[in-house]
């Protein structure tokens, strides 16, 4: 193996036709509608699957305005990328324990829930302001959730309930991570026992440490993205690995791939991906679309399309015309059992962001 773990280009999903017949009856008459001016352009920085074009034009065109989504893959492309001025949008999806990043760069201000009166629609098993507030104060409201489990090819691996499976030598060469520092960190911390995978000490970053020196032989290449990691694994490359999103298994199972996930003993990272508003982004048509976004019909859409969780609960979900085959390959049912959540670790601010990408950066060229 080289030195440095491949880095293939991210590759797009192909998009969705969902919603194109609705979107037919809403734009029947096109000849009232103006050219949307600069100030009615939202720009956002999503996920691929969240936002697909023809919904955002179809929106777009019912609200007189324009909607432009730059996908990104990781969620530290998601700050480098406005931060750096590359990019300025009015809108970013974050994973709650990066929210305080996002403020503490200027990239995000305070979120007006007034304005999304939507939000009523979140189920109440998803306890997001705990998470998505800094000093009381809400700084973004929940569009999607899920777990980050260990994914695996079952005609290959037996089933299995610990981080510790990464790490057998059965599987050198066919491990898969995806690059993004943030959300993989807190894996390897539940691996090596931390008490706390967002504030570790000394001697359990060591362990960390330690911990991905011996995992580098495990892995040949190093996903970029959901449909990235869907065709390293469809491909054969990779038969096991940590899972970025579970619409990756959901969209190989679709492919006939015999591929399923577990949530191991240590703990699964879980995060909450939250819309957060730039101050260029802070106007009543960003929140209109923001709460159009969590209408339980734009939920369903999106729940089908992608196999996300979304935010609705299984009940909401289904009367929004959720189809039970679709609900069951999602964690809505999962929810509903309060010893689910006990599994789960909610990403949260850590206490050394910029050691653990020096830790993660050196991994990644193999000079840690």
């Amino acid at each position: 193996m080289s030195d440095s773990i491949a880095q293939p280009r991210l590759d797009r999903r192909s998009v969705l036709k969902a919603g194109a017949a609705g979107a037919a009856v809403a734009l029947a008459m096109p000849s009232i509608i103006r050219p949307a001016m600069a100030d009615d352009t939202i720009v956002l920085l999503t996920w691929e699957t969240y936002h697909d074009d023809p919904w955002l034009e179809e929106w777009g065109r019912a609200n007189n305005a324009k909607v432009q989504a730059i996908r990104i893959g990781s969620e530290d492309e998601l700050f480098q990328q406005p931060f750096s001025g590359a990019v300025h949008p009015d809108v970013m999806y974050i994973e709650t324990g990066s929210l305080a990043r996002f403020k503490a760069g200027g990239l995000i201000v305070d979120f007006d829930v007034s304005q999304v009166p939507n939000a009523k629609n979140i189920t109440p098993k998803l306890d997001w302001k705990k998470y998505a507030s800094i000093d009381g104060k809400v700084q973004a409201v929940p569009y999607n959730w899920g777990t980050q489990p260990l994914m695996y090819d079952a005609d290959v691996v037996k089933a299995t309930d610990s981080w510790s499976v990464l790490w057998d030598p059965a599987y050198e060469g066919k491990v898969n991570l995806f690059d993004d520092c943030s959300l993989t960190f807190p894996m390897i911390a539940l691996h090596v026992g931390a008490k706390d995978p967002f504030n570790l000490t000394d001697d359990e970053f060591k362990k960390c440490e330690d911990a991905l020196r011996s995992l580098r032989k495990q892995i040949r290449v190093i996903a970029r993205g959901f449909d990235d990691a869907s065709t390293i694994y469809a491909a054969g490359d990779a038969v096991i690995g940590y899972c970025q999103n579970v619409a990756v298994v959901t969209s190989l199972q679709q492919k006939g791939k015999n591929f399923k996930y577990s949530l191991p003993k240590e703990g699964t990272p879980t995060w909450i991906d939250c819309a957060g508003v730039s101050a260029k982004g802070n106007r009543p048509i960003v929140y209109k679309f923001l709460n159009d976004n969590l209408t339980p019909e734009w939920q369903s859409r999106f729940i089908t399309s992608s196999t996300n969780n979304g935010v609705l609960s299984a009940d909401v979900a289904r009367t929004a015309g959720v189809k039970d085959e679709t609900i069951k390959i999602t964690n809505l049912l999962d929810a509903e059992d309060p010893s689910f959540w006990e599994k789960l670790v909610v990403f949260q601010k850590n206490e050394d962001l910029d050691r653990r990408l020096q830790i993660w950066n050196d991994f990644k060229s193999g000079t840690l």
